[in-house]
């Protein structure tokens, strides 16, 4: 099984079996998924689906949503990577997920640089975009962290809402 390692994190490839640990870990926590989507709570049965296009992303594109476990643990705490932008695409996007007992350790920071390194190593990706909700000031410190550039805002995706637009151009 292919997987990224960082000083804290395992990114792994998503399995079938991942879907339990990460809905109790951030899909069924309404604090957790107030910034995600429609910010309502997932049942079981849509982080199974989810999963399960998770794998085809990586089959696909080579890049996917990593499933985030604790080195020192073995818990899964979240997600992680590069996909195509509404599971659409054309553009590809970070996208991370985590739970409450993951944040404000840097570990989405962690986790973004490496899945962006794998992402510009097995693709050929001119640029990937980070978008998020206008008030999710946490992860709009992520993508500046990450050296995204802060554009403004846009409606161009996810149904016309209004969010903060990123984008980071590959390295030369």
């Amino acid at each position: 099984m292919f997987q990224l390692t960082t000083q804290r994190l395992i990114l792994r490839e998503p399995i079938e079996g991942d879907a339990e640990a990460l809905h109790a870990a951030v899909f069924s926590d309404p604090l957790a998924m107030r910034y995600i989507g429609d910010g309502t709570v997932r049942t079981i049965e849509q982080i199974r689906f989810s999963v399960r296009r998770k794998i085809d992303c990586l089959t696909k594109h080579g890049v996917t949503l990593w499933t985030a476990v604790l080195r020192e643990t073995g818990e899964i705490v979240g997600d992680c990577g590069v996909i195509p932008i509404a599971w659409q695409g054309p553009e590809f996007e970070l996208a991370y997920r985590f739970g409450q007992t993951a944040w404000g350790k840097g570990l989405a920071t962690e986790a973004g640089r490496a899945a962006l390194a794998h992402a510009w190593e097995v693709t050929d990706l001119p640029k990937i975009i980070g978008v998020t909700d206008l008030r999710n000031e946490a992860s709009q410190r992520v993508l500046t962290k990450l050296g995204f550039e802060d554009l403004g805002t846009t409606t161009d995706y996810y149904g016309g809402e209004e969010l903060r637009f990123f984008r980071i151009a590959r390295p030369q």
